[in-house]
């Protein structure tokens, strides 16, 4: 669970809870449930070469969207669930994982200064 920040009105905290990660092109989709303790809906966030917030209850006419977005401001939601999924660890190459640089092959990565056995005797 992700402490995204409070609301302006009461002060309820801002919570973004994930429950799904997949891979898309070069970016993610992260599926989660986003709530401030009085409402509690399903968002989706995609990162990458387009990046976007989509709010399930907004297409689906779910109760309680309209109060929530009243509550705090959409801009600084989206905004602040996108900065959130592009700092999370996955986001982040590792060094020891293959394909994580593009250099060209300078040389030999064999650790052994001669082979281990006689060919021809």
């Amino acid at each position: 669970m992700i402490y995204i920040g409070t609301t302006e009105d009461n002060g309820s905290a801002i919570y973004f809870d994930i429950y799904s990660a997949e891979r898309q092109g070069r970016g993610m989709r992260i599926s989660g449930t986003i709530g401030d303790g009085c409402y509690e809906g399903e968002v989706l966030v995609e990162v990458g070469r387009d990046d976007s917030v989509t709010f399930a209850d907004a297409w689906l006419g779910g109760s309680g969207f309209r109060e929530f977005m009243s509550r705090c401001r959409s801009d600084l939601l989206e905004r602040a669930l996108l900065d959130s999924v592009r700092e999370l660890p996955i986001f982040h190459p590792r060094i020891s994982q293959p394909h994580t640089h593009s250099l060209p092959c300078v040389g030999e990565f064999v650790s052994e200064s001669l082979p281990l056995w006689n060919i021809g005797s």
